[in-house]
């Protein structure tokens, strides 16, 4: 009993408990309890105003919860910083992209791998290419992210789906244990929306992946596990098939969530 009990706790890569934010008397999120276990696609969805951003906010160090705890592979990080957590393998994309527009793909790689140790990012004194292992790791999320073709052309020059396929890259390059994704498909078309469905879901083969999207279709496809808020609260958790059927989601929500997008 002790040793599966021990094992499922090894296999929670980002973990809360009662976790809360609030902001004077209004409640962004109460009581929130997660484990989304290692190598793993994790879905939060959820109408507008649910808490997810957040949630996100409090996971990445962005907001200070103000109850509950946070761990990282059993690792206490509540009152770790930002910094602090992207240096213990926390990395997140957001829905915004945030990219140097003039500068080009490769150079925004080598710069997200070289952020992850800011005095190696900033020295000077050290030429580019010195930096043998940002190079490669910059190589290499370029070839996995079918990048290559564009490498010396300016992030800002890119089209939509290419600067958020390059976003990802970015959070990649600190080659973290965790990927927090906001709404990674936003504005994108149908060609792009299926490359980057392709592209978290073999991320999921060796991160850990915890997105939120509104894209219903890409949510029941990729997921391993989907988690449902409402109102600043967890409503319901399970597998896609359990969660696509759960009466009380589709009360809240989502009407035929089959279709597609929800507002």
């Amino acid at each position: 009993m002790s040793d599966k009990s021990h094992n499922s706790h090894q296999d929670v890569a980002l973990g809360t408990k009662g976790i809360g934010v609030t902001y004077g008397k209004f409640v962004a999120l109460a009581d929130v309890d997660l484990a989304i276990k290692q190598n793993s696609v994790h879905s939060i969805i959820g109408p507008n105003g649910a808490g997810k951003t957040t949630l996100f906010h409090a996971l990445t160090g962005r907001v200070r919860a103000s109850s509950g705890t946070i761990s990282l592979h059993g690792e206490d990080i509540t009152n770790t910083t930002a910094e602090e957590r992207v240096q213990l393998g926390i990395a997140r994309s957001f829905q915004v992209t945030s990219l140097f527009p003039t500068l080009d793909v490769h150079e925004n790689l080598r710069l997200a791998a070289q952020g992850k140790t800011p005095w190696a990012a900033l020295a000077p004194w050290r030429s580019a290419e010195s930096n043998v292992t940002a190079h490669e790791t910059a190589e290499e999320i370029m070839e996995r992210l079918s990048l290559k073709h564009v490498h010396s052309r300016a992030a800002g020059e890119l089209s939509h789906g290419q600067q958020r396929r390059l976003e990802v890259g970015m959070a990649m390059a600190s080659k973290p244990r965790v990927i927090l994704m906001d709404e990674p498909t936003s504005g994108m078309g149908i060609d792009d929306i299926e490359e980057m469905k392709n592209l978290i879901r073999d991320l999921g083969k060796d991160h850990t992946v915890l997105f939120i999207e509104h894209n219903m279709g890409i949510v029941m496809n990729i997921s391993d596990t989907v988690t449902v808020m409402r109102a600043g609260r967890k409503l319901v958790e399970g597998p896609p098939s359990v969660v696509r059927d759960d009466p009380e989601v589709q009360r809240a929500y989502l009407g035929n969530m089959i279709t597609g997008d929800i507002a």
